[in-house]
């Protein structure tokens, strides 16, 4: 084999190499668009050593291979980094059972949540002393008209944990909460799932299909601790 056909062979290995690396992230991009920007941006910063040294091949390519790879590369470029700032305004956004979620009540929870015996401890130093009421099922009505299972969208044999929120020491008035517009919550329901506890909080101990829906301060999903 002579050098002048040897190089066209190489060539197209690397060709071939760095479409493969290509597809791979064309790939990424129509099944998990997180990991396609992972994994492009890992290229693009020499994080990967195999990435590396596929840019590497890519930079010896005939002229003509090397601009069709060049485009290719500048189209996911684009593609990956309006992905990942939709991300960033997504993130951004507070949306339902995110740490930064904002109820329809309008109450922003603090950053995180901690069941300590019986205790609701926030992020915020803030917490709720409670104890045992009862257990209701997600097919139950908290208020007229609404059940746990469409509020939370959990099944219907769904267990809600039911709490009676306590003042700290006996005697004493329970202190207003932040979550009920500043009243005092008096009861709470639990539920935890999938590494999740899911959290609604009423200004009204007592819960079931006769509750008006204005004794309702909110619902808030927060990762478990």
């Amino acid at each position: 084999m002579t050098t002048a056909t040897a190089h066209p062979q190489t060539a197209m290995k690397r060709l071939a190499g760095a479409l493969a690396f290509v597809c791979m992230v064309l790939f990424l991009l129509a099944i998990e668009q997180k990991h396609a920007v992972a994994a492009w941006e890992a290229v693009r910063t020499g994080a990967a050593p195999a990435a590396g040294r596929l840019a590497d091949w890519a930079g010896e390519l005939p002229p003509r291979a090397a601009g069709a790879f060049a485009s290719v590369r500048s189209a996911v470029d684009r593609q990956t980094a309006s992905w990942a700032a939709s991300r960033r305004d997504e993130a951004g956004r507070a949306e339902p059972g995110a740490e930064s979620a904002i109820d329809e009540a309008g109450a922003a929870p603090p950053g995180s949540i901690t069941l300590v015996h019986a205790e609701i401890r926030f992020g915020d130093d803030e917490a709720l002393h409670t104890r045992p009421l009862r257990i209701a099922r997600g097919r139950d009505a908290f208020a007229s008209g609404q059940t746990f299972a469409a509020r939370l969208n959990v099944p219907d044999d769904a267990q809600i944990e039911l709490r009676e929120v306590v003042a700290p020491v006996s005697g004493q008035p329970i202190p207003p909460s932040s979550l009920c517009g500043g009243e005092p919550a008096r009861a709470a329901a639990l539920m935890q799932r999938r590494g999740r506890i899911e959290l609604m909080l009423f200004r009204t101990r007592t819960i079931g299909p006769a509750t008006p829906a204005e004794a309702v301060c909110g619902a808030w999903s927060f990762p478990a601790r």
